[in-house]
């Protein structure tokens, strides 16, 4: 199980940020999606700014070691300018241009290098980060391809991105755990993949809080690997336990009734988050239950 697909699962899945079928036309608003990186403060950070079918929204990851937070916002964005607010916790504001010197491809899209220049500021809860940058390198694409790259080349359709819909493998097993509703706008969430090798492997843990704030998706929880012994379970009897490495805290444990049967989900599993204080990962208000395979990287 590679790591960027379930960071990309949960970006996707968690945040609601993803991007549409559309195929390339005449008439077809253009559509641009951005994409940087920083490093602050020790903290890897990364920001995505990718349209939903006209809903433009733009997503700041960052992480240090197992932990991660997502910020995702609305945004705006014309041909050489993009803005989004975070709430109270920062602003940004960046011209973009294609990076000199380099190349443009078009491959259904026109895509290339592109600098950033203006000013991004944030602060994260508690002041556990704080950003300031007034430039900041990346990629760009736009959608459909511009006519200066159709008249150089045969018409092709543009391939986007598509919402994350996982097929699942005949082996392994997942374990899912949540608590709250969209609705309530606070939400826990536990995900556990064993892709069930009979050699000695790892098993990928990823737990999440999120929460609808200041016009603001934020999700802020741990994502790690730890080896097989961290998770054992039966799906014959329907039941697993979970001990996984710091810095989670605690135990989990899952009692069910047999396959996809939503159980019993109890245990001390806690974590703590980046800017925040220690949230628990079981209790009464969770539905859980564990089937088998884990997502398949396609």
């Amino acid at each position: 199980m590679r790591r960027g697909l379930v960071l990309l699962g949960v970006l996707l899945a968690v945040l609601f940020v993803a991007a549409a079928a559309l195929a390339a036309g005449a008439g077809q608003e253009v559509e641009r999606e951005l994409a940087f990186t920083l490093d602050v403060e020790g903290f890897d950070a990364e920001v995505f700014v990718s349209n939903n079918d006209g809903d433009v929204s733009a997503t700041l990851i960052l992480s240090r070691g197992a932990q991660v937070a997502y910020y995702s916002a609305p945004a705006k964005v014309t041909a050489e300018r993009v803005t989004a607010r975070f709430g109270a916790l920062g602003e940004l504001d960046y011209r973009f241009a294609p990076k000199r010197g380099t190349s443009v491809s078009c491959n259904g899209s026109e895509e290339g290098e592109a600098v950033f220049e203006g000013s991004f500021d944030f602060t994260g809860e508690k002041s556990y980060v704080h950003i300031e940058a007034d430039r900041a390198a990346g990629s760009f694409q736009v959608y459909p391809e511009p006519k200066s790259c159709v008249e150089t080349r045969p018409a092709r359709f543009a391939r986007r991105a598509v919402p994350y819909s996982p097929s699942y493998s005949n082996k392994g097993a997942t374990l899912h755990a949540r608590a709250g509703s969209r609705a309530s706008g606070t939400a826990r969430e536990v995900n556990v993949f064993d892709p069930g090798e009979q050699r000695a492997h790892e098993v990928f843990f990823s737990a999440i809080l999120v929460e609808k704030r200041e016009g603001m998706v934020v999700a802020r929880g741990v994502q790690l690997s730890a080896a097989s012994s961290a998770f054992r379970w039966d799906l014959k009897k329907g039941t697993a336990t979970l001990r996984p490495p710091a810095p989670f805290t605690g135990w989990a444990a899952f009692s069910g009734h047999g396959h996809h049967d939503r159980g019993v989900w109890r245990g001390s599993l806690g974590m703590p988050i980046l800017g925040g204080g220690p949230v628990r990962l079981t209790g009464r208000h969770f539905r859980a239950y564990i089937h088998k395979g884990v997502p398949q990287d396609e």
